[in-house]
């Protein structure tokens, strides 16, 4: 496998990053690219290549396109795909290496001193499968959607947030699952399967047979979110994919993603999304 290594910090710098959607058909046009660009597919697949080597970054995947290497799409989407990209380039040197498996050791460089600051060895998976899927897109999603906050500090708050998603991503190249991601991944299994139902926490934790404040510990260490705010983000995840596909009413997605009170919905929905499901619904369609 080969990864992208490079010493930070400097962190790499966000420039800029969206979401688009490739309709049936439809190809990556070819380009030489003066600076990084990652692709994530929500939905669909990208037939990438970079150079003499093929990608199929199918759903859930990534791939990072490397600087001053022609790229293109070599076969059309065989269906409609939605996918983010962000670009991002680096200050410092960074090497592509061929790189087997990863551990702490190779990542951690040099513990910080009274006058000097922690050095690292990142190595990023050039293409790889997105684990905690949803956390890594809620990033993604923090970054993207800050392209139209119109606040003085909007750049500042993508670099967060890109630094944040950069260092999931690093520690997933890891594959070390402690107890905590243990415990989250059934947490999140359990919403995925009952977040349609009224949500009792008393439930969860007896299935997962912890007590809910260590459940929620671990949540939070895993994910940076607890159950509450994980359970909110999947249903508005759900309800966003209802009004982009369907013409159903805001009552009836509400209830199928759990929630029986439509204002209530539209509130946490706006407190998410920062627009109402209405809004929401307008700008995918005009996508």
């Amino acid at each position: 496998m080969r990864h992208i290594a490079f010493r930070c910090p400097p962190f790499p710098t966000f420039i800029k990053g969206g979401e688009a959607m490739f309709v049936q058909g439809k190809k990556h046009f070819k380009r030489t690219f003066s600076v990084f660009d990652l692709l994530y597919v929500k939905r669909g697949c990208l037939f990438m290549a970079e150079e003499d080597q093929l990608f199929e970054v199918k759903e859930g995947t990534y791939m990072i396109l490397i600087p001053q290497r022609e790229h293109y799409g070599y076969r059309p989407c065989v269906e409609d795909t939605l996918f983010v990209w962000l670009h991002f380039t680096m200050e410092q040197h960074y090497e592509i290496l061929p790189k087997g498996e990863i551990t702490w050791h190779d990542v951690m460089e040099r513990e910080a001193s009274y006058v000097e600051a922690a050095q690292y060895q990142f190595y990023l998976p050039q293409f790889g499968v997105m684990k905690h899927k949803e956390r890594m897109e809620q990033l993604l999603e923090q970054v993207v959607h800050l392209e139209h906050d119109g606040s003085p500090d909007r750049a500042l708050k993508q670099q967060i947030y890109f630094a944040e998603f950069l260092m999931q991503l690093q520690k997933q190249a890891l594959d070390i699952p402690t107890a905590s991601e243990k415990v989250c991944a059934e947490a999140v299994q359990y919403i995925h399967k009952h977040y349609r139902e009224p949500f009792e926490m008393k439930k969860l934790a007896r299935s997962l047979r912890f007590h809910p404040d260590y459940i929620t510990r671990c949540m939070q260490k895993t994910m940076g979110m607890s159950v509450m705010q994980y359970l909110h983000y999947y249903r508005i995840a759900q309800a966003k994919k209802q009004l982009a596909e369907t013409n159903d009413t805001i009552d009836s997605i509400a209830k199928r993603v759990g929630i029986e009170d439509a204002a209530y919905f539209s509130r946490l929905f706006k407190k998410v999304e920062g627009v109402t499901p209405t809004e929401y619904r307008r700008i995918v369609y005009r996508i």
